[in-house]
């Protein structure tokens, strides 16, 4: 299980923290932004939308503490201590806007957030700001300079709002009734805004405990372009938990084709390393692995190609090892038998008088055992093999001119230069190619010939490798040689041609024959 989903599991992993890494960043990304992002001013219009709600709200909750009796449970409204900006309306983030309780002892007429509720006959009934408008007071006449025309634009009992310019600033005003709610109505429980007409209170609503009015300045520091809201917040970690299936599933589709090639080439690998090395996998694609797969090609066919060599190689050193034997066999069976074949022959002849019947037969006798024992040293020589790891092709070639010298009496000369333009070290192939080329054209000349003298020629240059074996032998027919079969010659032209040489024999009835190889050299010096 481990081996099968290792890979794909990682990936898939990877991507799946990826995908959500990327979701998250966004979105902090995106937050940040709204963090950093300036506010943008409300329009005077904006802030009378807020001026509205907040007095609709703040109505409804006041409507909320009536008591039984008919009061409030206090007559000051607003947020103590609230920190409001002066000359600036302070948004409150729920849609409304802020209203501080200004405890100032003086009534400053410059526009500020203030909030009173009044009863029909313009009685203060509660106030945010009782300098300017103390409880019990007829709105604005508790003091003098305050700008009681304002309460003026709040109609009974109907909600309203407006901007109006002051002295002190342009302003937006709203307003909102208190009404009680009626046995069965849930308590609290504001009109909509321009659900009744103007003049009346809302069908079905309860009594008008009173007229929430509500000022503030008609200036506001805007909200920033994203507000990071607890909905933005539940739908960020909703798609940052979609992307957790999301990166899975992609993961694992796109995993998938890699992972099967991957198993694949494992799969083949273990044939290979059983011994299987014709193995292949398909190519498939242009990426990393495909390479891969095409090594992994050429890697089993290097093997079996060394694999074959190896079992040709065998095969060679088991002809060789034969070759020995039989040459053993013969040497020590049938060319004893020859020589004392031939030795009876000798002493027999000797021992008839001159004129005998028999003596011709004698002599005859004598004479092919001698021609016998002649070719068999010959074709021990032939079938000798030469080892070129204890010796280098020179001295090999050189070795076997001697050995056809000195055993078969025939001179044999050598002329070998592998030290000019040539390469240093020519290809193993190569040199047992000449040599066994070598072997063969001299005992062919020794067998069948009957030369006088045989000459080899063996030199390089930087593209061929020239071998010659020439003798004034005899001769023969090219188109028809000695032997039947032709087994030599043909022997001779198969190692030249399997290295991509030439073989040209030239021969003449009673002038001789000469043999030339050309080996081509693959990679000149």
């Amino acid at each position: 299980m481990n081996r099968r989903w290792g890979l794909q599991a990682a990936m898939t992993a990877t991507y799946v923290a990826v995908t959500a890494a990327a979701v998250l960043l966004t979105e902090l990304v995106i937050f940040g932004a709204a963090a950093l992002s300036p506010p943008t001013p409300l329009t005077p219009v904006q802030v009378q939308g807020l001026a509205q709600a907040g007095a609709t709200g703040l109505a409804a909750k006041l409507a909320v503490g009536v008591t039984s009796a008919g009061g409030l449970p206090s007559t000051t409204i607003g947020l103590p201590g609230s920190p409001v900006t002066p000359g600036k309306a302070q948004p409150d983030g729920s849609g409304g806007v802020l209203i501080p309780y200004t405890a100032d002892p003086a009534c400053d007429l410059a526009a500020a957030s203030f909030a009173v509720v009044v009863s029909r006959d313009g009685t203060v009934l509660a106030s945010s700001y009782p300098a300017c408008f103390p409880v019990g007071s007829h709105g604005s006449d508790a003091q003098a300079g305050v700008p009681r025309k304002v309460l003026t634009f709040a109609r009974w009992p109907t909600s309203g709002s407006g901007l109006v310019p002051l002295p002190g600033g342009k302003v937006a005003w709203a307003s909102a009734p208190v009404i009680l709610s009626q046995p069965g109505q849930p308590k609290g429980t504001a009109p909509a805004p321009g659900a009744a007409p103007s003049g009346s209170p809302p069908a079905g609503s309860g009594k008008v405990f009173g007229l929430l009015y509500l000022e503030v300045p008609a200036i506001a520091p805007g909200t920033r372009g994203i507000t990071a809201s607890p909905t933005l917040i539940w739908a960020g970690a909703a798609v940052l938990a979609a992307a957790i299936p999301v990166g899975l599933a992609f993961g694992l589709l796109s995993t998938r084709r890699l992972t099967r090639r991957l198993g694949r080439l494992a799969t083949k690998t273990l044939k290979v390393a059983d011994g299987d090395f014709g193995q292949r996998v398909r190519v498939s694609g242009h990426d990393e692995v495909s390479q891969l797969e095409e090594n992994f090609n050429r890697m089993a066919g290097q093997l079996q190609a060394s694999l074959d060599a190896t079992r040709q190689l065998a095969g060679a050193h088991a002809r060789h090892e034969e070759r020995a034997r039989i040459a053993r066999e013969l040497h020590d069976s049938i060319s004893q038998e020859l020589f004392s074949l031939s030795v009876l022959a000798g002493g027999l002849r000797r021992t008839l008088p001159a004129g005998s019947p028999g003596l011709p037969e004698v002599e005859t006798m004598e004479r092919t055992a001698g021609d016998t024992m002649r070719e068999m040293r010959s074709l021990l020589l032939a079938l000798r093999p030469v080892a070129l790891e204890e010796a280098d092709l020179t001295r090999a070639v050189e070795g076997v001119c001697n050995s056809y010298s000195e055993r078969l009496d025939i001179p044999v000369r050598s002329e070998v230069d592998l030290a000019g333009p040539g390469p240093a070290e020519l290809p193993t192939a190569l040199e047992h190619a000449v040599l066994r080329v070598t072997q063969e054209a001299v005992a062919n000349a020794a067998r069948h010939a009957e030369p006088r003298q045989v000459t080899v020629l063996l030199r390089a240059d930087r593209r061929h490798v020239l071998l010659e074996v020439a003798d004034d032998g005899r001769g023969f027919d090219v188109m028809r040689p000695p032997n039947a079969d032709g087994l030599g010659l043909q022997t001779m032209r198969d190692r030249v041609t399997e290295l991509g040489g030439q073989l040209v024999i030239d021969s003449v009835p009673g002038e001789g024959t000469r043999v030339r190889a050309s080996f081509p050299l693959l990679e000149p010096r």
